[in-house]
Order: C-alpha cells, then structure tokens, then sequence
C-alpha cells in the first residue's frame, strides 16, 4: 500500500512540476514563433493538428502565456483568426463556414506564412566589410516635370515612422554605402501579415545586377524608381541585404518551401542586413486597418482563367464554371463545351485542385455519355427513318410501269450528276483558295512595314546570318495539349531578325507545326549549305519533356506520341548536328518545358565589347545556348520570349552579344516567372570561345 501512495505521489509531483516548465527550446533550425490557442479554440483535434503542425515544419511551438507569444490563434463565429501579439491586432481572418478542412489548410498556411516573414525580418547579419543604410524620401513633382525631394523633417510621421498617403504621396530611394567595398543591394518589403514582395528590383523596377551596385562612401538616389502607395493602411518594414555579389531573392520571396532560405545561408558571413520602417495611412493620417478575409480559392493560371471564360461563352446558360447550373438543363450541350470541361479538369488536376478537377471530371464523363447516347439515338433514328424511305421507294417503284421506271431512273441520275457537278465546283473553289493564300505566303515572306535599311560595310557583315526558326502548337496526339502561343511569338521574332538585324527573310526557315522528319529535314539542309561564313540562329517554341531515368531533355514535334519516346527529338539529336553543322557560330534558344537539360557547360561569359574584341570573337567557333528554364514546366505565354523580343526591339547597339542579351532579360525573368533562364557552352560541340553576335542594321 505504501509502495502505491509513493508512486501516486511521485506522479502528481511530476505532473505539478511539468505545468511549471518553460517552452521547450526550438529544435534545430527552428523559427522559434510562439504560438497562444486561445479559450474558443477548443477542438482537440484542431489542437493536436497544429501543434504537430508547428513542430513539423520547425516553425516553433504553442505557448500557454499568451503574454510571451508571438500571436494568438481564435475562432470567432464563423472565422478563425490570427492575432498579432502584443499589439493584439487581428491580421488574418479565414473564413470557416462552407469548407471547414479547406479552412484549416489555409490557416497553417497563414501561421506559416506569418513565421517566414517574421524570420526575414529578424535576420541581423551585420558584416561591417559590406554595411550600408537606405530610406525611402518623400518627393513631388516640381512646376519643371522634375522630381523635388521633400524634407522628412516637415513630412507626416507617427511614433518617428514616416506616413505616406494613398492619395498624392510618392517616394523614392536612398542608399548609402557605408563601407570601403563595393556592395550590391536587395530590398524585400514584409507586411504585417508575414507576406513578401520585392521592393527593389520589382515587376516595375527590374534593376539588373550591376545595375544595384554603389561604390565605396557613396550615396545613390534611384529616381528611375518611383514608388506610390495602396491600402492596405499598415506599418510594413523594409529589409535591405548588401553583399559583395549580386544575389537573386526570387527564391526566397517565392517561399516554395522551406529551403528558401538555405539558399542564402552560404552568404551569411558576407552580407549585412537593414531594416527601414514606414506607414501607409489614409486621407486622415490614420493606419485604419481592416482585415481581409480569407476564403478558399483553388489555385489558378492565366490558361485557367481564360478557359473558363471560354466555357462561359459556350455554356448553353451563359453560366461562369456553374457545373450544377447547367445539370439537368434539356438545351444541346455542344461538344466544345464538353471537350473544354475536359480541359479545365486537366488544368485544375495540374495546379493540384483535385477536389475541383474531380468535379470537371465527373461533369465531362456525365455529359460525355449523354453525348454519346443521344448520338446514337440520333444515328438509329436516321436509319429507321432511311429504311422507311427505302422502303416506300422500292413499294412505289415497283408499282410503276416500264416506261415510268426509265423516267424515274433519269431523275435520280439527273440528281446525282448535279450534286457531283456542285461538289466539284466547291473543290475548285478551295484550290482556288489555297492557290491564293500560298502566293499571298509567298509575299509576306518578305518584310512587315518599311523595308529595311541597307546596312553599312562591318567587321560583321562578312557572315551570312541564317535562323531556323520552329514554333510547335498544335499537336496530332489528344494526350499532348495544343499550346495558344508559338506560333505568334516565333512570328514576331522573324519580323524583329528581319527588321532590326542582318537577317535577310531568304535565309530564315520558318517552320510551323513541323512533324519530327520535317525539322530533321531542316536541320539536313542547314548542313548542307552552311559554311564557316555563317551564324546561325536556331529558335524553338514548343512542348519539352524531361525523362529522369535517361536523363534527358527532349523536345515534342507536331507529330510525337506522349507514349512513344522514339516519335521525340532528343536533346542528343539537337547537339549532334549543332557540333557538325559548319557555320562559325550557332546559337540555340529554346523557350520549351525542361530545355535547360540541353546543357553541359561551364558559364562562358566575356565582357569586352569594342572592335577589337567583336574580332577576337569572330575569330573562334561558338556552340552557345540560351533556354527559358531548368528541368521545370514553362508556361505557354512565355515571359521568357516577351522580354527577349522586347530587348532586341530596344536595343541600339550595332553589336550585341548573346551573353548580354540574356545578362539584360535574366533577372527581368526571374522576377516574373517561377523558372529560372540559363544561358552556356554546349559542351564537346565544337565551342572554341567565340560569341554569336547580333548584327543591328541601321
């Protein structure tokens, strides 16, 4: 008995001691946000979630005093809720009532999203070789159009931070290198929600590398850069990040996942980091906050969204991806519509919107099947009614006399002779058709717009510049989707080539929807005539696949089966008759899924750029690519091709190096898509150090 009111007291002794216990210290790696659940969020269930939630993705742990938490987690009515602690300021608002585990999902996102920006924010790294200051300074616009900084001591402020309107203010930026190296900078801007955007460089403000770099002891203002402000009305912090290279925070902005920021821990011990405040206030000068509420939306696209459009203007009750709207409905469902609910199926199922995708599935199947029944019943009812007709025709024939019959037989074969008669003038009015569009081809081959000037004799102008230009879109195989883009962005970029540089419409092969012979017949004939005089450009726009077991990229021709590798064109393909091609440089770009696997290379970028080096250059064989992305699925409106064909409108250089024109669109990309562009030698193919070079006509 003894032994049992030892053990029992040994428990509640052990018990009362754990309740006094600190928080446990973050693991390894751990953001260390402490998380308060407060009284209305009581579901056991829901509590387990997130705490296993917390630990799982090293985000920290929950906390039962609330007044050493980080935020505090509620339910309010039909919203969970987000507080941020102690300014005790609701930040998030999700709505609970239609999809409750949807809800919850969102809310460890946003738990997530909060300890991300948190971590950001309380980064301090100060190596002193590489520090450095910024600030945001009030400007307007003076009587002259000119920029007129305004003095932050007679600017509005709350608690020392500076307050910038939704109405008339605007800024722009200082930097200061305060140290005796140069630094190139970074500014990430962090809400009050955790949430990141890049503040400099930005979509609107897409600042190359070298073009953030600040020499020592020197003070740059960016006035190309010009900021206005939107609600919401909050405090949101800049963070700065100098360091002695150009770095890309794309990666961690983006926040894929939770090795974001691994990305630049290599740099820790040479950066430093700088936190600028400021407020965006209403007309009154107040940082009004209200609270935006989170709802479940499945994820979307640009194709997606345009898709449902398109299914809207076919849907027979005009209904907006309103699947139930249309059930039961006794109006024709076209078989656009059902093919297009096909679609949007396939597109949500890739942006992993199973629920959704299930639904468009289920609603293709339904009416896949009415379809099919109806066509059925629509075939069977014409043959019932052929067969009555026959037979009335055979009744009435036989009653006839024989010189009725002759008649009658003479009828029918007056009959058919007019309808062949009519058919084959309808062919004839095709091929006259096709007669013209062909001769109107043949014209247009020429140039768009005003004929180019002839351009001046140049250290260049001894090569003769060829271009392959492929544009894949649309696709023989139901299982490979047709694209919407290829063709029109490979068509602007023979206009531009024509246009704006040595390339004369004679020697550009222009192929659209090649099948895998017609491209390897092109290649062939590049063999064939190409000499040691010629640069050759070779484009391509189209569907890529990467195979991880070969691993290999390929790229898919009008005719290419999606079970059949051997109807692909392999990467292997491509460099061999790069290598054995003859011309003095070849350069490839390719603006197609996984087309970064086509290289083998090490970085060979040189700087020198005046006639002596363009000769230098000339002199060597150069195999170079130039790819939209790496290994990862590029989209069909491609970012990639838009910058590309906007810097060789722009450019005003009589020579520009392939290396600089990816340098000028690089970052630009990086900004704006979720690929990451690569340019390189292809290695063993030939590459003796040249540089293909683009020549500007005048």
């Amino acid at each position: 008995m003894k032994k049992l009111i030892t053990i029992f007291f040994f428990f509640i002794c052990a018990t009362l001691i754990a309740q006094d216990l600190p928080a446990p210290a973050p693991s390894y790696n751990s953001i260390g946000l402490k998380v308060h659940l407060d009284s209305s969020f009581v579901s056991p269930n829901s509590l387990s979630d997130i705490d296993t939630f917390l630990k799982r993705k090293h985000i920290g742990w929950v906390s039962k005093d609330k007044s050493k938490s980080h935020i505090s987690i509620g339910i309010n009515g039909e919203f969970y809720t987000i507080t941020q602690l102690p300014e005790n300021r609701v930040i998030y608002k999700i709505d609970n009532s239609k999809t409750p585990n949807k809800a919850i999902e969102i809310l460890k996102d946003k738990i997530y999203q909060y300890a991300y920006g948190y971590q950001i924010k309380n980064l301090n790294l100060k190596n002193e070789s590489y520090s450095f200051s910024f600030r945001l300074l009030p400007v307007v616009y003076n009587t002259d159009g000119e920029i007129e900084t305004i003095s932050t001591d007679n600017h509005s402020k709350t608690n020392d931070v500076l307050n910038f309107n939704t109405n008339d203010s605007a800024a722009i930026l200082e930097v200061t290198n305060l140290s005796n190296n140069p630094i190139y900078f970074s500014v990430i801007e962090i809400n009050s929600r955790g949430e990141l955007s890049g503040f400099i460089p930005n979509v609107n403000c897409a600042l190359i590398g070298s073009e953030r770099e600040i020499q020592p002891h020197k003070t740059v203002t960016f006035e190309s850069c010009y900021f206005q402000f939107a609600p919401p009305y909050e405090t949101l912090t800049l963070k700065g990040f100098a360091s002695p290279e150009p770095i890309n925070f794309n990666p961690i902005i983006r926040n894929e996942d939770n090795a974001s920021l691994e990305y630049i821990k290599d740099f820790y011990t040479e950066m430093y980091t700088y936190e600028f405040e400021y407020n965006i206030v209403d007309d009154n000068g107040e940082i009004s906050y209200k609270v935006p509420i989170d709802i479940y939306k499945p994820n979307t696209s640009l194709e997606l969204e345009k898709a449902l459009l398109e299914l809207k203007k076919l849907s027979p009750n005009k209904m907006l991806g309103a699947i139930s709207g249309i059930k039961g409905t006794k109006k024709k469902i076209s078989p656009e519509y059902i093919e297009k609910l096909k679609y949007i199926s396939e597109l949500h199922l890739l942006l992993c919107n199973v629920e959704e995708a299930s639904e468009y599935r289920r609603t293709y199947s339904e009416y896949r099947a009415r379809q099919k029944y109806e066509s059925q019943a629509s075939q069977k009812k014409k043959e019932d009614k052929d067969k009555r007709e026959a037979e009335r025709r055979a009744m009435q024939y036989q009653k006839m006399t024989d010189a009725e019959k002759v008649t009658f037989l003479k009828n029918e074969n007056n009959k058919k002779n007019e309808e062949i008669a009519e058919l084959k003038k309808i062919v004839s009015q095709l091929k006259s058709q096709i007669a013209s569009l062909n001769s109107a081809k043949g014209q247009s081959s020429l140039t768009r717009g005003a004929q180019p000037k002839e351009r001046k004799k140049d250290i260049v102008s001894e090569y003769t510049y060829r271009a392959l230009i492929i544009a894949e879109e649309n696709y023989t195989d139901d299982a490979i989707s047709d694209l919407k883009f290829p063709i029109e962005d490979a068509t602007e970029l023979k206009d531009v080539l024509i246009n704006n540089y040595a390339f004369d419409s004679s020697n550009i092969t222009f192929l659209t929807d090649p099948t895998r012979k017609e491209i390897f017949k092109a290649l062939d004939n590049l063999f064939r005539i190409s000499s040691d005089k010629d640069h050759l450009l070779i484009f391509y726009a189209g569907h890529g696949v990467y195979d991880k077991d070969f691993k290999r990229g390929y790229w898919l021709p009008s005719d290419a089966e999606l079970d059949s590798k051997s109807s692909w064109m392999s990467n292997l393909d491509i460099k061999d008759y790069i290598s054995n091609i003859k011309t003095k440089h070849t350069l490839l770009v390719s603006d197609a899924c996984f087309s970064g696997s086509i290289f083998e290379f090490n970085r060979d970028v040189k700087n020198e750029i005046s006639t002596k080096g363009v000769e230098k250059l000339l002199q060597k064989n150069a195999r170079n690519a130039m790819t939209s992305g790496l290994y990862k699925p590029v989209p069909d409106e491609s970012v990639f091709i838009k910058y590309l064909l906007k810097t060789l409108k722009e450019n005003q250089s009589v020579h520009l190096k392939a290396s600089d024109l990816f340098k000028t669109i690089q970052e630009v990309v990086l900004n704006n898509t979720e690929n990451i562009p690569q340019y390189g030698v292809i290695r063993n193919a030939n590459h003796e150090g040249g540089e293909f070079i683009f020549l500007k006509r005048e």
